[in-house]
Formats: C-alpha cells, structure tokens, sequence
C-alpha cells in the first residue's frame, strides 16, 4: 500500500514500516553503480506500475521483507544475486514498455525529439525544443519517458499559472517524492533524490510565462537552471514558439540569459510536420499516401490545425469504415471531415 506520504508500506507488516524515494536513494547512495542503480530502478518501476512491495518482490521471485530490507540497506546476504534478478526483470519490463507503445507512428519529429533527449542525459545538459502547438511534441516526450521510465527518467507538464511552489510539488511527485513539507525541504529533498544520471523532461514550459503571478516567470526557470547546475541532470525544456520568444526577445531575456545559455541545443520543430511523416501515420491506418481530393484535405487540415487533428479525422475515418463494415479509404476521410465540418455550421438566423 501507498501512504499519503508517498511511501512504500509492507503488507502484513504490524509495525508498519515504510519506504520513501528519500529512504532508497539515502540507503543505496555508497552501493556501487551496477547494485544502486538496480535498486533504485525496482523501486521507481514498483511506484510507477502501482505495485505493492509483495507484488514487484514476486516480479523477481523474491519476498516482501526481502526488498523492504534491499530499500534500507538492510539486506544482510550479499546483494549480487538479488540485482542480477533485478537486472533480468529490468529488460523484461523494457520489452513490455516498448510493446505497450508499439502503436505509436515513428515520426521524423518524433526521432529528432528522443535524439535530443539522449543527448541532453548523456552530455548533461539543457536541451530547449520549441514548435507551434498540436505538432506532436507531447506525444512523443510522453512515449520517450514511457520507455525510459526507469528511474531515470522524470516527465513533468508545467502546471498552468503555476508559481514556483506548484512547479516543486508537480516535480516531486514525478520523482515518487513526497510534496508535503516546506518549500525549502521539498527542494533540498529533489536536489538530493537528481543526480547525473537522471533526466528531467518539462513539458508546456511555456506555462510558466503565462502565470499570475509577476514574478513566476523568472523564479520558475531560474529553479530549473539551479536544480540543473547543482545535480548535473539531463534537463529537456519544451514549450511553444511562444517561450522562445520569451526568453530570446522578452521583457525578461537579460535575467534569463544564464539559462539560455546553457541550452547548447535549441530545437526548433517545422511550422508543420513532412509530409513523409503525414504518409506514415496514415500508413499506420492501413492507408496508402492520400491523393486528390483527400491530399489537398489532409494539408488543409495540418496547415491549419495541426497534426492532432489529422489524427482524430483518421480515427473518426476508422470508426465510419467499422460501422459500415467496409475497409477503410481515403473517402471515408472526406466523408468524416464533412461531417464534422457539418457540426460546426451554424443554423441561419
């Protein structure tokens, strides 16, 4: 069971022990790199798969008590079997990672975005990426940490008009951390719980300009770029067009220097995605590439909404095939498209 304090509690236990994120990552900081990293991993995996500490010790055929005292520290026999059980179950749960978004199309976007992620771990650096909205940016964030979720990886969306204390809780809990204590301790807590191995992914960056309060703006960014230099993290900060403008020609931008220049890469996404990507999606529908009527439709459709549209025309398309029990073409495209646009119409006055 999960308590309010985000802490592992053992089944059975009457003394009700816990374990924190805090608690595993003190307790495994001077194991050596191969066990603490394993260690940590089957920690983030049982908290982000929602498993009790009964279930994931039976992922790697272990008990309870067994990992309740693999957490602390506590494990009196010696650690290398237990993690080799680890390790095996960890490409295990990869390969299940993977499968579970086997269905997402493979963009050129989509690999341009996880390219710049590697880097960002690898180097440890800040990684800017910036594009119009309805592009595919979170999408294929949300699937790289998806797949990469192991501990490592911590994915975050910027809460709208968040302040900087809001951002702090929303970050905790990416981190399995709890976010119920003093400002100051939550970020003295996430300092602790980064290191260099770690990669943070901010989604909808752009938020933070857009906040109520004056001054958000500055603090928001100002806390990443100190959370970044004192753990050495990866760091990946993706918003619109509008957050580049903010931090290359706003009001701010001289405050803001010190993290943009730490943004080596600055990725800035095509107004629009190829039409080499728009052919694989559809592809993945069973489609060939649209002609005529359709293709005209389909750049229509992307040059003014974007590719998140296309999608939902492509799916309504499916579901218009299924329900006439026919296979799907082109037209059932056009047909959904007219429908939806006779929706929109208004009744004359």
């Amino acid at each position: 069971m999960v308590d309010q304090n985000n802490s592992i509690a053992v089944r059975g236990d009457k003394k009700g022990h816990t374990v924190s994120a805090t608690t595993v990552h003190e307790a495994t900081s001077a194991l050596p790199e191969d066990q603490r990293e394993a260690i940590r991993w089957a920690f983030h995996y049982m908290r982000n798969e929602g498993l009790s500490l009964k279930d994931m010790a039976a992922c790697i055929h272990r008990d309870g008590s067994t990992l309740h005292r693999m957490f602390r520290n506590q494990y009196a026999a010696g650690l290398d079997k237990v993690v080799r059980d680890i390790q095996e179950f960890k490409s295990v749960a990869i390969e299940r990672a993977l499968m579970d978004t086997s269905d997402f199309v493979e963009t050129s976007i989509a690999k341009k975005i996880w390219q710049v992620c590697e880097w960002a771990l690898v180097s440890n650096s800040i990684v800017f990426i910036f594009g119009d909205s309805q592009i595919g940016k979170t999408t294929a964030l949300e699937v790289y940490a998806k797949r990469n979720n192991h501990g490592q990886t911590k994915f975050f969306r910027m809460p709208a008009t968040a302040g900087v204390q809001l951002m702090m809780k929303t970050l905790a809990r990416s981190c399995n951390l709890s976010p119920n204590c003093s400002f100051e301790k939550l970020r003295d807590t996430v300092l602790n719980h980064l290191d260099k191995n770690t990669l943070v992914i901010v989604d909808e960056i752009h938020q933070a300009m857009l906040s109520y309060h004056k001054q958000a703006r500055v603090t928001c960014l100002e806390l990443l770029r100190e959370i970044h230099d004192r753990t050495h993290c990866g760091m990946v900060l993706c918003g619109t067009n509008v957050f580049r403008e903010e931090i290359q020609r706003g009001k701010d931008k001289e405050m803001l220097d010190q993290l943009q220049r730490r943004g080596i890469v600055q990725l800035q996404l095509p107004r629009r995605p190829p039409v080499r990507d728009l052919d694989a999606v559809a592809k993945a529908f069973g489609l060939p590439p649209a002609e005529g009527e359709a293709r005209e439709l389909m750049k229509t459709i992307i040059h003014e909404s974007g590719l998140g549209k296309f999608v939902k025309f492509l799916q309504a398309a499916s579901r218009y095939s299924n329900k006439t029990k026919t296979k799907l073409d082109w037209k059932h495209f056009v047909h959904a498209h007219d429908a939806f646009a006779k929706l929109s119409e208004r009744d004359a006055v």
